[in-house]
């Protein structure tokens, strides 16, 4: 009898595990995951979260930026690692690019739109951004980094977003920011041999890992040979590359940004889109869809237990 007992009360545990409780019966506290500030992926989801009157990401009377992330946030400084917190966390909720989203984790519908391509590009899925290609525009680029930007301006692109599960952009109004003028989708045609340079740099946002891989490897494949023997990849968020491309003197770094790009000394064109998925554990079977509002009162703190959303 007691080792029933001890088997039962065992079991009973585990189950309240899942379900997000604790021994005592209480609901556990959600666990809020975001990003870095800085980052793309943040970005975006910030500008666009809202109650109605205020923003995760907003600027006070000064012109400077106020975050009202909730301080008890668990912050991680890659898409993959936002991944891994939720897929071991029952009570975990964050956001990652919708390309880097796999069976680990359960994506949420906000205001009753899941992400997807059709979804973002009518503009019924809210939260979304541009994956943005960025070069130093008072530099002259190696002939090796011209040849490559050339090829991620062309169709080529196409089927590395394609592969990546984000949305290519060929409309040469989308391509600029809002105002500016139109960037259309360039030829490409492989030179003889490799054109030359030291190796190009990239450097930017995690969340385009997945495509810039897949378009380093098709460029290489031209050349025949491999995406090592041409380029250096270091992806540290969207900042860290805008700040590589403003640095860069030797005209072989290109920065990566999943965020809008708007700045003195960069030239960049958007590539394609991408939305930010929100995602949970996937035995959390409370959440579904959220509003912009839920999602912000969830990040801000003031939502502390998935009970309380009702």
């Amino acid at each position: 009898m007691k080792k029933f007992l001890a088997v039962l009360l065992a079991s009973v545990a585990i189950v309240s595990m899942a379900i997000g409780f604790t021994a005592c019966g209480g609901e556990k506290n959600i666990t809020v995951v975001v990003r870095e500030a800085g980052s793309g992926t943040r970005e975006a989801f910030d500008k666009v979260v809202t109650d109605g009157e205020h923003y995760l990401e907003e600027k006070d009377a000064n012109g400077q930026k106020v975050y009202n992330t909730t301080d008890k946030a668990d912050i991680q400084k890659e898409t993959g690692n936002v991944m891994t917190k939720v897929a071991n966390d029952v009570n975990a909720i964050g956001y990652v690019s919708l390309g880097s989203v796999n069976d680990t984790v359960k994506v949420v519908r906000v205001e009753g739109v899941a992400p997807s391509a059709t979804t973002v590009l009518d503009g019924s899925y809210k939260i979304q951004r541009p994956f943005v290609i960025m070069t130093n525009s008072d530099v002259t680029l190696t002939a090796r980094a011209s040849d490559f930007l050339t090829y991620l301006k062309s169709e080529a692109s196409e089927d590395h977003a394609d592969e990546t599960g984000c949305i290519y952009l060929s409309d040469p109004a989308m391509r600029a920011n809002v105002g500016e003028t139109a960037i259309p989708v360039e030829d490409f045609t492989a030179e003889a041999t490799l054109p030359e340079g030291d190796k190009i740099v990239i450097n930017g946002s995690t969340s385009m890992e997945k495509f810039i891989k897949n378009a380093m490897e098709g460029y290489a494949d031209l050349y025949g040979t491999t995406a090592d023997a041409i380029f250096t990849l270091d992806l540290q968020g969207s900042s860290v590359g805008k700040s590589a491309v403003k640095n860069d003197n030797a005209g072989n770094v290109i920065g990566l940004s999943s965020a809008s790009v708007a700045e003195d000394g960069i030239d960049s064109f958007n590539v394609c889109l991408d939305a930010v998925a929100v995602v949970v554990n996937n035995n959390n079977e409370t959440v579904n869809d959220l509003t912009l509002a839920q999602l912000y009162d969830i990040f801000s703190g003031q939502i502390t237990k998935f009970g309380e959303l009702g």
